[in-house]
């Protein structure tokens, strides 16, 4: 999709605003502030904050591609770096603690899309993955994404950092529940 510098410009604030200080504090004025967009310019594109938001992730969420060459050891090291930098990059870690305690109920509703979205490439892989024998066949795929995801976020609340080692103790434990037998 082909965004106008004007809307370039007003999501790269909304994000900007919802990784450092998190969803509620996303609104019309705060992005205008931040973005140099007139607020008038903004509710001529959207017709209020929700919207707003809703358009601004909307543009981060396209669905994610996981290299197709890596192996089931591999994928899933990529799957663990890569939900750690869309968490503090992209999202942000105000944003993660604001839907664990539902701040903002409607903007939770949205993250969980967005999730869903970037997850699902991971999801048919794993899927495939199983089917061809690289990981176990019986495994539960949506708790293995779920364990994964959940092992980065709880690092972050914790405040401990998500760094390459941690990335190689996380796939020591959970690789041998994975590896078919």
């Amino acid at each position: 999709m082909v965004r106008t510098k004007v809307e370039q410009k007003i999501f790269v604030a909304a994000l900007e605003i919802l990784r450092s200080r998190g969803p509620l504090a996303v609104s019309v004025e705060s992005v205008a502030a931040a973005s140099g967009v007139a607020k008038t310019t903004i509710y001529r594109r959207y017709a209020n904050r929700d919207e707003m938001l809703t358009a601004a992730v909307a543009s981060i969420a396209a669905e994610t591609e996981i290299p197709e060459s890596l192996s089931a050891h591999d994928a899933i090291r990529w799957v663990l770096r890569h939900a750690t930098d869309t968490i503090e990059n992209v999202v942000g870690r105000g944003t993660v603690a604001a839907v664990l305690v539902d701040a903002d109920p409607a903007f939770t509703t949205l993250l969980r899309g967005l999730i869903r979205t970037s997850a699902s490439p991971f999801r048919d892989d794993l899927r495939a993955r199983s089917e061809r024998g690289e990981i176990k066949r019986d495994l539960d795929i949506e708790l293995v994404i779920s364990m994964l995801l959940g092992a980065v976020v709880a690092e972050l609340v914790r405040g401990r950092p998500t760094d390459a080692a941690w990335v190689e103790t996380v796939l020591a434990l959970v690789w041998p529940a994975l590896e078919p037998v």
